[in-house]
């Protein structure tokens, strides 16, 4: 096998994974942890391995931090390594994705003598296609399937459809996946908080650092767009997908 699946956790990732094995895929199927995805992504993953891989005889292989795969420097999670150093992740190096995701990717593959990454990019984001990389494959867009698609062939596998995957504290959330996050899992959202503020602290200027681009802080966004609000969301008393 010269070609391995690089697993996301969302709906892209999980919509080609079930085109490839229906079609008879029996690779490796790799995920990269920064041990910071959110906890419905990692929820998700375990009923989709229990419900439709393991049926299939085929597994998710974790690359976590402090692995084989990861260089020096990236020998603990993501979050740990940004509070220890005082920094945050940024939106315009994107150096999170490249030392926890992409590096342990490209030493798997390298190890086991893999050529190809398989990758879920659709075929509306043609923008994130390297035409010129020859180790990169795109069955999306090769089979011209768009994210709708990509939902209806996850619905028509018997499946829920994934959330979208993302660090808790990813700089690239809407404000209202921050909000999701303040009112589903106040306490990674206050760990998201102890990293600005800890970052901020580091800092021999007055700036603040943000995990939002645009800012507020989270602490000073929670105080004057959340905090004493209520709100009737029917999702909080919904089973957890892996529980179904």
């Amino acid at each position: 096998m010269n070609e391995m699946i690089s697993f996301g956790g969302g709906v892209n990732t999980i919509a080609m994974t079930i085109i490839l094995c229906e079609e008879g895929w029996r690779g490796p199927i790799v995920f990269a942890d920064t041990m910071a995805e959110k906890p419905e992504t990692y929820c998700y993953m375990d009923y989709f391995e229990r419900d439709f891989l393991k049926p299939r005889n085929l597994e998710i292989t974790r690359l976590l931090p402090g692995s084989e795969y990861h260089d020096h420097g990236t020998q603990e999670a993501l979050e740990s390594y940004c509070l220890r150093i005082k920094i945050i992740p940024l939106l315009t190096v994107r150096w999170c994705s490249i030392r926890w995701k992409r590096r342990p990717i490209l030493a798997y593959r390298e190890k086991h003598g893999i050529v190809r990454d398989l990758l879920g990019i659709s075929a509306d984001e043609p923008g994130r296609v390297r035409y010129n990389d020859e180790s990169k494959v795109y069955p999306l867009v090769e089979r011209g399937i768009n994210r709708d698609e990509c939902r209806r062939i996850i619905r028509h596998a018997g499946l829920e459809i994934p959330p979208r995957s993302s660090c808790f504290f990813c700089p690239g959330q809407t404000i209202g996946e921050w909000r999701e996050l303040y009112y589903n899992h106040p306490d990674l959202y206050e760990r998201a908080c102890m990293m600005e503020d800890t970052a901020t602290s580091n800092r021999k200027t007055n700036l603040i650092a943000y995990l939002r681009p645009s800012g507020p802080p989270l602490r000073e966004l929670a105080a004057s767009r959340w905090q004493g609000q209520e709100r009737m969301d029917l999702s909080r008393w919904l089973p957890c997908a892996c529980t179904l």
